[in-house]
C-alpha cells in the first residue's frame, strides 16, 4: 500500500504532505499557546465554554493567510436570491470536508483528515482524522460519523447525488479506531478524492451521529412515531427536515444541527425569513500562523431578497462586503465601476469556470416518437447553431465581451480543442439550410417556417429560468428571432426552477437551457460532454440508463452515447491521472463528433465585490461550482482591517 497525503497526482499528493507538515510544525513551533476571538472570553470565563486548547485538536491545522495575520470582529453582509438560494451558502459557509483544494486548484490537500493511503487497486482509502475533532456542540467528532453518514445514505429513502448512492460501485465503511476510517468500494473508484474535495465532499461529514441518529429507527425504536407525532408521514421526511443532506436548503433552517464549518446556524433560513445569519464555531478547528483561533470574522448576515435590484442597490450602497452571486453580471459592471469610491468598495478578478453563456439543450429522449428522431438528428443540431448569429449576441447582452464558442473545455484547459470549441459557430443561412434539408425538414409553411418531416407544424418550447441569468431572457429573445428569420419557430417559455426540475422525468419537454458547466472542471463536469447525469437534460432518459437510479424511465442509449459511459466507467476506476486524462480525450472525441448541445459564447471575465477594508482576499479568483468560489480561498481567514 503506497501512501499519500494530497494532491491531484502521486507526486503532488507527497508534496502537499510535506507541505502541510512544515506548517503544521512551523506554525506550533511560533505559536507557543492558542489565542480566541475576544467575544469567546466570557464564556470561557463563566465556565460555559472550555478554553481553547481544550476545543481544538491536538494537531489544528495551521493556515497561512493570504497577506497578513488578522484582527478578529466584524460582519459579512451579503446577499441570497430569495429562500431556495443554497448554493451561496454551500460557497461561503459550508467548504469543509475530509480533504480539499488548494488555493490554485492544483492539488488536494488535508483538511479534517490530516493524511490518507490508497491501496494499489484504487479500492480501499484509509483516512487518519485529527485527533480532537469536535463538533460545534462539543460533541467528538469521529470515525463513527463516517460511517453513520454512509450507513444512513444507503437507506432507498435518504438522500441524492452523492457518491454512496451510486449502484455500479457500492461503498462500505471499516472504522478501524475513532480516528481512523476506511472507505471500501467494490470496484476501484480513482476519481473519489476529486469528489471528496469538491463541493459534494461536505456530504460525508454533514451528519452529527450523536444528534441525528434519534431520527433513525436503527438506533431509536421511537423515531417512526415521533416523526408522525412531529407530522410527517415517514421517519425519513423527518430525518430530512431534521438532518438534511449535503447543503440542501432546508438543512440551514434547523439550528440545532451540528456543524463543523467555521460559522454555525444563528438565525436559520426559515419559509419567511429574510434574513438568516452565521455566529462563529467556537470549536473549529484551524489556526494561523500565530495560533489565533479561526476565523477572524465573528458573524455572516444574508440578506434573503427575491428582487435583484434591491441587492445590486446594496451593493452600490456599500452594504455587501463581499458578493458576486447573481450580481456580479455584464450589465452591472459599468455600475459597479463607477460605484467603488462612492460605496467604498473594489472590484476583483473571477476566471471562470464556465465553457459557454447559456447551453442549448435540445431532448434527444423526448416522449414524442417524431420530435425526438428530429431532436436525434445531428443535422437538425448542426442547422439550428449555424442560424445563432453569435457576434449579435456578443455585441447586445455582453457589449462586446466573449468570442462565438460551442460548449467545449476552456483554452485554460488541457483539454482544449479549438476545432471542437468552433465548429458550427458561424453565422451561415445558406449551411442552416442545408442541413436542414439533410435533416430532412419537411417544406416551410405559408408563414416561412419549417415543418415536421410528415409535414405537420414544426414549432419549438425552450424552457428558461431568467431568475438563475437575468441575460438568458435578452439572450433567448435575440436567439428565437435569429431562429425565426432562417424558418424555426420557437416559444420561449420562462417557469419557476422547481417546475423546470420537475419536467425532466416526465420527458416531454423540447428543450431548456442552463450555463456552460466543465470548462475548466472537465473531468469532474462532463454533463454536456456525455450524459453522465441528472444535469444531462440533453439525455436525461440515458443518464439514468447509465446510472441506474431511475430504472423506471430509463433507456438504451445510442452506441456512440454507451461507448463514451464505458469510457467513463474505465475512467472512474483508473488510478494513474495520465491515463484519465487519455479516456477523457476520448470521451470528447466522440462528444465533438456528436454534438449533443449547442453553445453561443465563451464567457468574459467575471468579478467580485469587496469592501476597500475587507482583507486577504485574493484579488484573482478561479470560479466555479465544484471548487466553490470564495470557499477555496479560505473566508475564514478574511478579517476588517481597523480604522
Amino acid at each position: 500500500m503506497k501512501r499519500f497525503s494530497g494532491g491531484l497526482t502521486r507526486s503532488a499528493l507527497l508534496r502537499a504532505t510535506a507541505v502541510v507538515t512544515l506548517l503544521s510544525v512551523s506554525g506550533f513551533a511560533y505559536a507557543q499557546q492558542y489565542h480566541q476571538a475576544p467575544a469567546l472570553d466570557e464564556a470561557v470565563a463563566a465556565g460555559t465554554l472550555p478554553p481553547v486548547e481544550q476545543r481544538l485538536p491536538s494537531n489544528p491545522l495551521v493556515v497561512t493567510p493570504v497577506e497578513s495575520v488578522g484582527t478578529y470582529g466584524g460582519t459579512w453582509h451579503s446577499a441570497l436570491r430569495g429562500g431556495l438560494d443554497n448554493a451561496w451558502i454551500a460557497r461561503t459557509v459550508a467548504y469543509d470536508g475530509l480533504v480539499r483544494y488548494n488555493r490554485d486548484w492544483t492539488e488536494i490537500i488535508p483538511n479534517l483528515a490530516e493524511s490518507w493511503e490508497v491501496s494499489e487497486d484504487a479500492r480501499t482509502y484509509t483516512f487518519k482524522l485529527r485527533d480532537g475533532l469536535k463538533w460545534n456542540n462539543g460533541t467528538p467528532f469521529t470515525s463513527a460519523d463516517i460511517a453513520f453518514s454512509v450507513e444512513l445514505f444507503s437507506e432507498p429513502g435518504y438522500g441524492v447525488g452523492t457518491f454512496v448512492k451510486n449502484p455500479r460501485n457500492p461503498v462500505t465503511v471499516d472504522v478501524i479506531d475513532d480516528t481512523t476510517f476506511s472507505l471500501v468500494f467494490e470496484h476501484p473508484n480513482g476519481v473519489i478524492m476529486d469528489d471528496l474535495a469538491s463541493v459534494n465532499g461536505f456530504t460525508l461529514v454533514s451528519l452529527s451521529k450523536d444528534y441525528c441518529s434519534q431520527f433513525y429507527p436503527k438506533y431509536n425504536p421511537d423515531a417512526v412515531a415521533n416523526a408522525k407525532a412531529a407530522g410527517f408521514e415517514t421517519w425519513e421526511l423527518y430525518m430530512q427536515d431534521r438532518c438534511s443532506w449535503a447543503t440542501e436548503t432546508i438543512r440551514w433552517a434547523n439550528p440545532d444541527l451540528p456543524m463543523m464549518n467555521a460559522w454555525m446556524i444563528d438565525e436559520p433560513l426559515t419559509g419567511d425569513a429574510t434574513r438568516t445569519t452565521f455566529v462563529r464555531n467556537p470549536y473549529y478547528w484551524k489556526v494561523d500562523t500565530e495560533g489565533n483561533q479561526l476565523p477572524y470574522i465573528d458573524r455572516l448576515e444574508m440578506r434573503v431578497s427575491d428582487s435583484l435590484e434591491e441587492i445590486t442597490l446594496m451593493a452600490l450602497n456599500g452594504e455587501i462586503d463581499y458578493q458576486d452571486r447573481h450580481i456580479a453580471t455584464v450589465a452591472n459592471q459599468p455600475l459597479f465601476y463607477d460605484g467603488q469610491e462612492a460605496g467604498d468598495y473594489r472590484l476583483g478578478a473571477n476566471v471562470l469556470s464556465n465553457s459557454n453563456t447559456l447551453v442549448l439543450q435540445f431532448n434527444l429522449n423526448h416522449v414524442d416518437p417524431a420530435r425526438r428522431e428530429l431532436f436525434q438528428n445531428k443535422d437538425f443540431r448542426i442547422g439550428i447553431s449555424h442560424l445563432i448569429d453569435r457576434e449579435e449576441i456578443i455585441d447586445v447582452v455582453f457589449t462586446g465581451q466573449g468570442e462565438p464558442y460551442q460548449v467545449a473545455p476552456r483554452p485554460e484547459s488541457v483539454f482544449y480543442d479549438e476545432e471542437y470549441a468552433k465548429q458550427y459557430t458561424e453565422f451561415d443561412p445558406d449551411a442552416a439550410a442545408a442541413a436542414f434539408e439533410a435533416a430532412g425538414l419537411g417544406p416551410k409553411d405559408a408563414n416561412g417556417n419549417y415543418t415536421m418531416p410528415d409535414g405537420s407544424p414544426l414549432s419549438i418550447t425552450v424552457d428558461l429560468i431568467s431568475t438563475v441569468r437575468p441575460e438568458w431572457i435578452d439572450m433567448m429573445e435575440l436567439i428565437q428571432l435569429q431562429l425565426g428569420a432562417g424558418g424555426i419557430k420557437i416559444d420561449l417559455n420562462n417557469i419557476d426552477r422547481t417546475l423546470y426540475y420537475d419536467k425532466r422525468p416526465l420527458g416531454d419537454y423540447d428543450a431548456q437551457i442552463w450555463q456552460g458547466d466543465g470548462g475548466l472542471d472537465v473531468v469532474q463536469e462532463p454533463r454536456y460532454y456525455m450524459a453522465a447525469g441528472d444535469e444531462s437534460v440533453w439525455a436525461y432518459r440515458w443518464a439514468q440508463w447509465f446510472q441506474g437510479s431511475r430504472p423506471e424511465i430509463a433507456e438504451e442509449p445510442a452506441d456512440w452515447a454507451k461507448k463514451q459511459m464505458d469510457l467513463l466507467t474505465e475512467l472512474r476506476a483508473e488510478g494513474d491521472p495520465a491515463r484519465r486524462d487519455d479516456l477523457m480525450r476520448q470521451i470528447l472525441t466522440i462528444g465533438k463528433e456528436n454534438f449533443p448541445v449547442i453553445g453561443i459564447s465563451l464567457p468574459g471575465e467575471g468579478y467580485y465585490i469587496a469592501k476597500n477594508n475587507l482583507r486577504n482576499v485574493a484579488e484573482l479568483m478561479l470560479h466555479a461550482y465544484l471548487f466553490p468560489t470564495p470557499a477555496p480561498y479560505d473566508p475564514f481567514q478574511w478579517y476588517f482591517a481597523q480604522e
